[in-house]
């Protein structure tokens, strides 16, 4: 197998794990949403099953356009602003976070596993992106990470206003 192939193959795996943390993340976000009893949580966790379903719609493009064409292509909606790929965003574990938790528990823990997700999506898409050799490719997955990124800072922001005064983020 040439490199160019095993590249190929690498990042084909690297897409469906994508789409799988995007499908992953849509179905847990539409449980939250019927759990919390909060109008702005709802509101939080809709917003993001849309960001979510563009992301997926996003990497399945590319999957279709390799496919049928056999390279890959940079797509217009994948293109942002830089994201620093050196910083975790999540440094601190959920351990560190759970010790903090007096609020409503229920949406307490749905923020937390949210920002878990969005932790693992960024640094997936990190790692991809560093290593990825096409520019196309490069700039899809810095784009997504640097959506996940603002997602996790909407997820934190919510976090620690619910935790210290025990209501959503305005």
């Amino acid at each position: 197998m040439t490199n160019q192939v095993k590249d190929m193959l690498d990042v084909l795996d690297a897409l469906e794990k994508a789409k799988c943390l995007e499908q992953e993340a849509q179905q847990f976000y539409r449980k939250a949403v019927d759990r919390t009893a909060s109008a702005k949580g709802k509101e939080v966790f809709r917003s993001l099953i849309k960001d979510e379903i563009m992301h997926e719609r996003l990497i399945q493009r590319q999957i279709d356009v390799h496919s049928a064409e056999g390279k890959w292509r940079a797509l217009p909606d994948a293109q942002g602003a830089a994201c620093d790929l050196s910083q975790e965003i999540f440094p601190q574990g959920r351990e560190g976070l759970e010790k903090a938790v007096k609020a409503d528990a229920d949406d307490a823990e749905a923020l937390l596993t949210g920002l878990e997700f969005e932790s693992d999506s960024y640094d997936l898409y990190r790692r991809d992106a560093q290593t990825a050799t096409d520019p196309a490719v490069r700039e899809m997955f810095e784009f997504l990470a640097s959506q996940e990124r603002l997602h996790f800072d909407l997820l934190m922001s919510n976090y620690e206003a619910l935790v210290s005064l025990g209501s959503w983020a305005d």
